[in-house]
């Protein structure tokens, strides 16, 4: 009868941890300080992958009153609020919230509805667009999906990182299709717009770029493909000459 006491409590004190056990010996995981998904063991099948899925066009604007992800809540910013104080100093709790959000430290707007993480565990799995596309166009692809304002980075099809965007406003949209990386530029500024800066530019089409811009939280730019520093910095330095480049707009 000892023995089976003893049992019982044991199972009753591992049951938390088990699912997490299950996670890690999956080979799977995630890391929300900089989006990465990495593959600990090489031949596990990537579509038995313990992520959680996103249909296309799933994803609406934080504002919109759309389904709330788990492990987030959603509620207007306090005056005084900063993201240093709503995450409490915790970097990854920041990234994700303004990966989420897709929106930068200057537009966190007293009274504006945002997600903000309240389960590190769970919002860490949170992932915005397809895990793997099955129509990969090589062995390195950034894919905008610009009905969800965010981007994904793949390599042969399977999801390496991912982060928000902020693409072209009414009037000035950015164009869909089928491109390639034709140059990058780490300093560069606009001819068009005032002298502009474009940290971390990579054009993929005429004069259509993608680099590190305001991120309001929604399409604002006059046609080039805004990310924060953090995934400009990233793509720049991951992304090679004539890697293609694809813009969807899901239906």
């Amino acid at each position: 009868m000892n023995t089976i006491n003893t049992l019982q409590s044991l199972t009753k004190r591992l049951s938390p941890v088990i699912p997490l056990l299950l996670l890690a010996f999956s080979g799977r995981a995630f890391s929300a300080e900089n989006g990465n998904i990495s593959n600990g063991t090489s031949g596990i099948n990537p579509v038995q992958s313990t992520l959680p899925s996103v249909a296309p066009g799933a994803v609406k604007p934080v504002e919109s009153g759309a389904e709330i992800p788990e492990g987030f809540v959603r509620r207007p910013l306090k005056k005084g609020e900063s993201l240093t104080g709503i995450c409490k100093a915790d970097s990854s709790c920041e990234v994700i919230l303004m990966k989420v959000n897709r929106i930068d430290q200057r537009h966190l707007v007293t009274g504006r509805n945002i997600l903000v993480p309240v389960d590190k565990e769970k919002s860490q799995m949170y992932i915005p667009v397809p895990r793997l596309i099955s129509d990969s166009r090589g062995e390195r692809e950034v894919r905008i999906f610009l009905s969800r304002q965010y981007f994904g980075a793949y390599e042969k099809g399977q999801l390496l990182f991912w982060g928000p965007v902020s693409s072209g406003k009414k009037g000035k949209n950015t164009p869909s299709g089928k491109f390639f990386v034709n140059y990058k530029q780490r300093f560069k500024r606009s001819l068009k717009y005032d002298d502009a800066p474009m940290p971390f530019s990579i054009n993929f089409n005429k004069g259509y770029f993608i680099h590190q811009q305001s991120m309001p939280g929604y399409p604002a730019s006059h046609g080039c493909v805004r990310l924060l520093e953090v995934d400009a910095q990233r793509i720049f330095n991951w992304i090679r000459l004539g890697d293609p480049v694809t813009l969807v707009i899901e239906k």
